[in-house]
């Protein structure tokens, strides 16, 4: 005999694991989040690892669904980790800002320590 709950759709099985994909990214994106409040910026290459594995994976749960499915989901739900995603963007932004900031420091620093000093700001030396 064959029982009711193995003749289960894909899609009964895809909505559990795309909860649980989309947990797993939103942990993620809060400790991204932490670790940039915190300004510990080193520490991002575990988490750009993570953050790409757990597209990959929420990618490929999606392909079991059409857009009327996704209904169920829960808005609420997509929103809450756009919201996340969003201030986890910004400080990004920040962090590489400052990077280009420190990057460009350094190059003027080197740039000054490489000259000769023919052309420097007190005219001829």
């Amino acid at each position: 005999m064959i029982h009711r709950s193995s003749l289960a759709s894909p899609l009964a099985k895809s909505i559990p694991a795309l909860q649980d994909a989309l947990d797993r990214m939103e942990a993620t994106i809060e400790q991204e989040t932490a670790v940039l409040h915190e300004n510990r910026v080193a520490e991002l290459a575990d988490f750009n690892h993570r953050k790409h594995q757990g597209l990959l994976e929420i990618n490929r749960i999606l392909r079991h669904f059409d857009a009327a499915e996704l209904a169920g989901v829960g808005r609420a739900r997509v929103l809450r980790l756009v919201g996340k995603l969003e201030e986890n963007q910004a400080l990004l932004a920040r962090s590489l800002k400052a990077v280009d900031e420190i990057a460009g420091l350094l190059m003027r620093a080197i740039e000054a320590a490489e000259s000769d000093g023919t052309y420097g700001r007190g005219g001829i030396p």
